[in-house]
This record gives C-alpha cells, sequence and structure tokens, in this order.
C-alpha cells in the first residue's frame, strides 16, 4: 500500500446463528485486507444487536449501539458485506443494517458515495448465493457504493469451512484473498485521486 493515510475497511456480515459461515468468509476476507496494510473493523451483526430501522426515527433516537454503528460507516474508506442467503436473497439483518445508512443522506458524503464496496454470501443450495450478490449490488447502488467486479459466491457453504471456520477450498480461499486486496487497492486509488471517481 503506497497511500500516505491508512486505509479503513469496515467488515459487515454474520447472522444470529453461531458458527456463522457468512462471518467466517468475512473474516478470511479481513485478514487479507490487514496484510495489505490497512485497518480492518468487523461489525458482527450478531453482536451489534441493531433494532428494526424506524424511518420516523432520528439517529440520537436510538441507543449508543446505532450511532455508534452509523459513524463507523460513515468514516470508513471501503467495505466487505457478507451475507447469508435465505430464501433466494440477502438475510433481513443484513439488510436492516444497511437501512440505517439513510442516516447519511445529508453528510458531506451521503450514503456509501463513490465507496468500494465488496460482496459475499454464503448458502446452502446451488443459486440463492448467486441471487443475493444481485440484491446486495442494487442495494449498494442505491447508496451509491461502487460494488467491485469481483464477489464471492459460496454455495454448499458447510462443506466450504472446518470446524473452527477456516476455509477448506482453495478456489474459495484464493477468491476472498483477490476480494480483500482488490477492497485495499480500489479504496486506495480513490483516495489517491478522488477526482476519478463519481460526484455527487
Amino acid at each position: 500500500m503506497t497511500s500516505g493515510n491508512v486505509i479503513r475497511i469496515v467488515g459487515i456480515g454474520g447472522t444470529l446463528r453461531e458458527n456463522s459461515t457468512s462471518l467466517w468468509a468475512l473474516q478470511h476476507a479481513l485478514e487479507v485486507v490487514r496484510g495489505e496494510g490497512a485497518t480492518t473493523q468487523l461489525l458482527d451483526l450478531r453482536r451489534v444487536n441493531l433494532p428494526m430501522y424506524q424511518p420516523d426515527f432520528e439517529l440520537d433516537d436510538y441507543e449508543q449501539n446505532v450511532q455508534d454503528f452509523v459513524r463507523v460507516m460513515q468514516h470508513a474508506d471501503g467495505f466487505l458485506i457478507s451475507t447469508a442467503a435465505y430464501h433466494g436473497s440477502l438475510a433481513g439483518l443484513t439488510k436492516n443494517a444497511l437501512d440505517f445508512m439513510e442516516y447519511l443522506a445529508d453528510a458531506p458524503r451521503p450514503y456509501l458515495h463513490n465507496k468500494p464496496v465488496g460482496l459475499i454470501a454464503t448458502a446452502s443450495g446451488e443459486m440463492a448465493d448467486v441471487h443475493s450478490i444481485t440484491a446486495m449490488i442494487n442495494v449498494v447502488h442505491s447508496l451509491r457504493g461502487m460494488a467491485l467486479p469481483l464477489s464471492v459466491p459460496i454455495h454448499g457453504a458447510k462443506h466450504v469451512f472446518n470446524a473452527e471456520g477456516k476455509v477448506t477450498s482453495e478456489k474459495i480461499a484464493a477468491r476472498l484473498t483477490q476480494l480483500g486486496k482488490m477492497v485495499v487497492e480500489t479504496a486506495e486509488r480513490l483516495q489517491n485521486n478522488p477526482n476519478a471517481a463519481v460526484q455527487a
């Protein structure tokens, strides 16, 4: 990494289930990000414990955990978002978390504007992970984020990780590694050359 400023990558993922494969995949990618010299922060949605997004609430109406979540998202240079695929789309837990980005609508850099976003989805079957990636791309675009051209759909996820949560598939490990490197590289390029980004 050549930038004078340290890149900050935030990972959002996990489900309400213990031993979440989406969380394991995210942790692998974040380890790669750290290896590239960036700082990381993991927002495990099971532990963050966000309430349902309430459109009529002001941000100050929520507990501190929600306010902290929004501020961490605001100050990130890029993101890795990992979801479980439930019934053909991203998990409600993930979508609810992203809905809180509405509180950044009037920020100097609104929503996820011009920030690179790497996407991961895990599923038991063979199609839901791909559908979930597509759904997340739509959400990221609506939040003005830059969905990276590489994503990592993982089907048959329970066979891809061991009991300790480590990736056992060389192919999946390679793709997660590539994604982690790409989000850092893209964030660094945008930081070094803001004019390369799309203007609001």
